[in-house]
């Protein structure tokens, strides 16, 4: 049995009510955290340009946009779903890719869901399945196929979306193998936006995912079928998408272990990488109570993805705020917190923020370089203009497994981003639909919450 199959018959045979508790806990926190940053990224230039697009290719009205006020076909609601939720990074990270699952395989299993009455429990399981081979076959990846320029979110993200897609469309675990197949046919997504593009590409290159993911599992309804060594066969992703490639983390522990428990929920809505060094800074700055003004040099020293990434000394552009070490580490002295408005066009012209950020210098550390991706390892040190020097380090950054966002602190994230979009109401009803969702027959209720004030109920 190859990898493909293998995964093809723990998506088919994944049961919710067979998940550990603590498990299901946190499929329902990454669902609830999901929809939140849908919300966020709906009130952009970016979205109301993609929404148009979108809307004039028509189709049947089978999926909901979250919170906006019309439906489309599934394929269609899976791609824009996804693009918001990317449009402010704000989503979870599997850190070992890295990669931001949450933004295709959610909108992926909502879309399908929603459109073909699927129960709560299924739709759970199959947001379940979507995580599980996503971040295994980035795991399989590893770090040499991030390295080489290939973005995970895209690529690994195309199978997540099929699985959940696939387990919703109760799929038998053949048929989700060539649907498998046929979704790494497609699979893409690279890093060069990262120098020189923008938000909306990689918010591209997870709609993307999304969309190839429902597609696949559509085509192989129909009759087609993908090549079942698309993952660890001669040409298979695996071998020519990394140099380094562990093909046995395909399916090793495979529906006895669960790498998704390894994904976080992310605090702020920047980079990744620079959140191990907010934690520390921030922490700094109530312990020490120094003025940002008192502040002669910082220096974040890291492992080499860290820096290739976030090492961004100029801010020209929102996205180069949102990867920049400097920039964050900035704000976190200055303003003692990091929010969506942050990265406004106003904040990142600000010229006392851009002097502090001047004042950050990253430097590389072979020792935290062999280290990674176990710990994404940043020791910081800042020296206040009295001579103190201040130094502390992270070796993972917080919402991950080591330090895990509470329901309560996703329940907040979540009200924060959505209430403005849905009304309070609606998002507080929303909340408890999730809690309690494998209760419910069918989503419906959950979608109808999440269309939003003035809602209709076709496109």
């Amino acid at each position: 049995m190859n990898a493909a199959e293998a995964l093809g018959e723990f998506v088919a045979g994944l049961r919710w009510s067979e998940i550990d508790s603590s498990l299901q806990r946190k499929v329902k926190a990454h669902v609830l955290d999901t929809l939140g940053v849908m919300c966020a990224g709906v009130n952009t230039a970016e979205a109301a340009a993609a929404g148009a697009v979108v809307r004039r290719w028509g189709g049947i009205a089978e999926a909901t946009v979250v919170a906006r006020d019309w439906r489309v076909p599934a394929q269609d609601a899976a791609f824009l779903n996804a693009f918001h939720a990317r449009l402010h990074t704000f989503d979870d990270t599997y850190e070992a890719g890295p990669m931001h699952p949450g933004s295709a395989v959610v909108s992926a299993a909502l879309a399908v869901a929603e459109a073909n009455d699927a129960s709560g429990a299924d739709f759970l399981a199959a947001v379940l399945a979507g995580y599980e081979v996503a971040v295994r076959v980035s795991a399989a990846l590893g770090p040499a196929h991030y390295a080489a320029g290939f973005h995970n979110t895209g690529t690994c993200n195309a199978f997540g979306a099929c699985a959940a897609a696939a387990r919703i469309r109760a799929l038998d675990g053949t048929a989700t193998a060539d649907a498998l197949g046929l979704a790494g046919e497609a699979a893409a997504g690279l890093r060069q936006y990262q120098v020189d593009g923008s938000m909306v590409d990689t918010s591209l290159n997870a709609a993307r995912a999304a969309q190839t993911g429902v597609t696949a599992v559509e085509l192989q309804r129909g009759g087609l079928s993908g090549p079942r060594g698309i993952l660890d066969g001669t040409w298979g992703i695996c071998r020519v998408m990394s140099a380094q490639p562990d093909l046995a983390l395909l399916d090793r522990g495979l529906g006895s272990s669960y790498e998704f428990s390894a994904t976080a929920l992310k605090p702020y809505p920047s980079c990744r990488f620079t959140h191990g060094p907010i934690e520390v800074l921030l922490a700094l700055r109530r312990r020490y109570g120094f003025d940002p003004s008192e502040v002669a040099a910082v220096e974040i020293a890291t492992f080499r993805e860290s820096i290739s990434v976030s090492d961004q000394p100029e801010i020209w552009s929102r996205l180069d705020a949102i990867l920049s070490h400097q920039y964050n580490a900035a704000l976190a002295l200055v303003d003692g917190r990091i929010a969506l408005q942050s990265f406004d066009a106003g904040r990142i012209s600000d010229p006392a923020l851009l002097a502090l950020a001047k004042k950050v210098r990253v430097v590389f550390d072979p020792a935290l370089q062999a280290a990674y991706p176990a710990k994404w390892g940043h020791r910081v040190s800042v020296t206040l203009t009295d001579g103190r020097r201040l130094d502390s380090h992270s070796d993972h950054p917080p919402g991950g497994p080591e330090a895990p966002l509470t329901w309560e602190q996703v329940v907040e994230k979540f009200s924060a981003l959505a209430a403005p979009r849905l009304g309070d109401g609606a998002a507080q009803r929303a909340v408890a639909i999730v809690a309690g969702l494998e209760e419910r027959s069918d989503i419906a209720e959950l979608t109808r919450e999440l269309r939003g004030p003035g809602a209709v109920a076709a496109g």
